[in-house]
């Protein structure tokens, strides 16, 4: 079963990682979150492989057009279409697959990298704790409502991929025992005494991860943890051989603005900076993995894992035991009673393309 250790922890992050050199000409690909860190690194290793067509988004438009620049100046590929998504808004969400269908756009790949890390609790709009909302449940949706896209341009020799980024500390989350027993799995997690509990109180250095004495600091592992869940979820509902390959991929820890919001405190500010310091990749580096999932052979043999180093690893062992895989399949079927209700478009995707129950 999956554990994570210092020793395993040291070896990948000293892993030198593949440059990814697939024939990428006929690929439309999607990258989510570009302005910075991997989803920006990710998009400049694209762009320089010449795809199809390569849509970048970023949270704002101003952004947008920053980064449209910025990778395309780095890349050398013109003609790259930069697009606003805002996972912390369902109509966002929304708002981009419309602009998606109405424009006919196709997608071989899509790699779904934004995601936060905050150390305060705060509700969307929408009215879910924004860690939740930005790195699970808008992800979710989103990668659904891509579905069809990526059924259509899949083919018996060639699936098309859904690329989650997920992270090593899912092994770390530890706030779901007992969640079998729970009335409502999503209910639960994103009410705010459930976030802010402070169950567990000691700081502690586990396998190089330093975990702290507020629960919010859990919110992250938690949310990545919950998409290795999603993934194996989606994947046991398409067909075999499926038509898309999904999988969750760990980058390791990189010299990422994913830490950001830590850095308005000066003690975990300087915690991060000499953790990050010394065991850090580079967020090149970290972006080959989200690469080489997106469009190097071997899709189907990746199918529905968690990899690391660009290899299948095994998931958390939470994950892997009996109460994990039921709070997995309820979490699920939650999941999509709320994204139903968001956009109905959900429901008949997953009337059309997925089976409704695990064989």
């Amino acid at each position: 079963m999956g554990k994570l250790t210092v020793f395993g922890f040291l070896h990948e992050q000293w892993t030198e990682l593949p440059i990814s050199t697939a024939d990428v000409s006929d690929q439309s690909l999607v990258v989510v979150g570009t302005n910075v860190g991997l989803g920006n690194e990710a998009a400049v290793h694209l762009a320089q492989l010449k795809p199809k067509s390569l849509l970048i988004t970023s949270r704002d438009e101003v952004k947008c057009e920053l980064t449209k620049a910025d990778v395309e100046t780095r890349s050398g590929m013109t003609g790259i279409e930069s697009w606003p998504l805002e996972l912390s808004s369902f109509d966002s969400v929304r708002s981009f697959m419309d602009n998606f269908e109405a424009k006919g756009y196709t997608a071989n790949a899509l790699i779904a990298n934004a995601g936060i890390s905050t150390m305060q609790y705060a509700k969307t709009p929408d009215g879910y704790e924004t860690t939740f909302q930005v790195n699970y449940l808008s992800t979710a949706l989103l990668s659904i409502l891509m579905l069809p896209h990526l059924i259509k341009t899949g083919t018996p020799e060639r699936a098309s991929r859904l690329v989650i980024v997920s992270s090593e500390v899912h092994y770390i989350a530890n706030r779901l025992k007992g969640a079998d027993k729970w009335s409502s799995i999503i209910e639960t997690i994103n009410d705010e005494a459930y976030c802010t509990s402070r169950q567990v109180s000691l700081t502690s250095f586990s396998a190089g991860i330093i975990t702290c004495s507020s629960v919010m600091m859990n919110r992250y592992p938690l949310s990545k943890l919950l998409e290795v869940m999603f993934i194996r979820e989606l994947s046991s509902r398409l067909p075999t051989p499926t038509l898309v390959a999904v999988s969750a991929v760990n980058p390791g820890l990189c010299h990422s603005r994913l830490s950001r919001e830590v850095d308005s405190n000066p003690i975990f500010k300087f915690a991060v900076s000499i953790y990050k310091g010394l065991l850090g990749r580079t967020t090149e580096m970290g972006s080959r993995t989200l690469v080489h999932a997106a469009i190097e052979p071997g899709e189907r043999e990746r199918h529905g894992h968690y990899l690391s180093c660009c290899e299948v690893a095994e998931e958390s062992d939470y994950t892997l035991s009996a109460e994990g895989r039921e709070v997995s399949n309820r979490l699920w079927h939650e999941t999509l009673k709320i994204l139903g209700d968001i956009d109905p478009r959900v429901n008949t995707i997953v009337s059309e393309h997925l089976t409704q129950d695990i064989a």
